[in-house]
């Protein structure tokens, strides 16, 4: 049952079927499902390791094959299998559309994700830029990753690139629909329905849970939690994750995120692999102040124009 007429993205869980504990089920029901079907895809992909390379891969910390794109297509294939369970734990416990995780209208809007890539690309752009005048003004103690490196020539590119390139929006798409689609539809779905009867702090405090900023900091809470970085780098992922969790309910759906999350990731996983440092992409860590300095000009501009744009293409943002 879908959720009436009206209804602002971060509230499609509160449908007239819902019920308190339909959202910590589906929860529940996500994680370990989630859980299952990456330990499948992990035995399956080791057997058919075994059988094309004839030996059983032999776990080493963190990795599990000896080949560092081998690692790395894994890790965005067990992350990419999440899309599917998120809209199946939502048609399946809170009795709704599937793809209502998406957005208002029930489904990926394409055309408008489409759109949503040209300030991605600006950002990226706009990221590369700013980043260098802040250097150049403050240079930075710490970074993330390692500098320098050359180019490894194509014949040692191609592979890791077309691993990044396939399986990257996949990756960045389903960490969308767990923190911006599920996880703040689920809490606004706690949301009451009307501020009536309620005066003062009473009436604060609805009008506060029918907002969607609950779900947007839950959300974002819980980005920065899945991820290793430290410091200011977890400021800068908590500034972004925000940005598009709000950028999510203004418009309707989660175009605007996957689209600046897709290239986003795609730069961060191309250039090292591209510089001969490969083996690190999943290095996590501090990075300097300056880094939220930059991005928060960036991800300031990208939100202007991304609802400037919405705005022009007239976008629907209830259901």
């Amino acid at each position: 049952m879908p959720a009436p007429t009206g209804t602002p993205f971060h509230r499609l869980g509160r449908t007239p079927k819902h019920v308190w504990w339909r959202p910590i089920a589906g929860t529940l029901l996500l994680g370990l499902c989630g859980f299952f079907a990456m330990t499948f895809v992990v035995l399956a992909w080791a057997i058919v390791h075994e059988l094309t390379a004839g030996s059983f891969p032999a776990p080493s910390g963190t990795d599990v094959f000896p080949s560092d794109t081998e690692n790395l297509a894994l890790s965005l294939a067990l992350l990419g299998i999440l899309t599917p369970l998120v809209g199946l734990a939502a048609w399946l416990v809170q009795r709704r559309p599937f793809w209502s995780v998406a957005s208002v209208l029930n489904r990926i809007r394409w055309r408008w994700l489409l759109w949503c890539c040209l300030p991605a690309l600006g950002y990226v752009a706009l990221s590369y830029l700013v980043g260098l005048l802040v250097d150049a003004v403050a240079p930075p103690e710490d970074a993330i990753g390692s500098e320098g490196g050359a180019w490894i020539g194509f014949g040692a590119f191609v592979v890791p690139a077309l691993v990044i390139l396939i399986l990257v929006p996949f990756q960045s798409t389903a960490e969308e629909f767990v923190f911006r689609g599920w996880l703040i539809q689920a809490v606004g779905a706690y949301g009451p329905d009307s501020v009536d009867g309620a005066d003062g702090k009473a009436r604060r405090l609805r009008k506060l849970f029918r907002s969607p900023w609950p779900g947007i900091v839950v959300g974002g809470a819980a980005f920065v939690l899945g991820h290793g970085y430290t410091g200011w780098a977890m400021a800068d992922v908590f500034l972004f994750a925000v940005t598009v969790g709000w950028l999510t309910v203004r418009t309707g759906g989660l175009e605007a995120a996957i689209a600046l999350h897709v290239l986003n990731n795609l730069i961060a996983f191309l250039l090292p692999a591209a510089m001969g440092h490969g083996a690190e992409w999943d290095q996590q860590g501090g990075a300097p102040w300056t880094l939220l300095v930059s991005d928060a000009v960036c991800l300031a501009a990208y939100a202007y124009a991304v609802t400037w744009l919405a705005r022009r293409r007239e976008v629907a943002r209830l259901s």
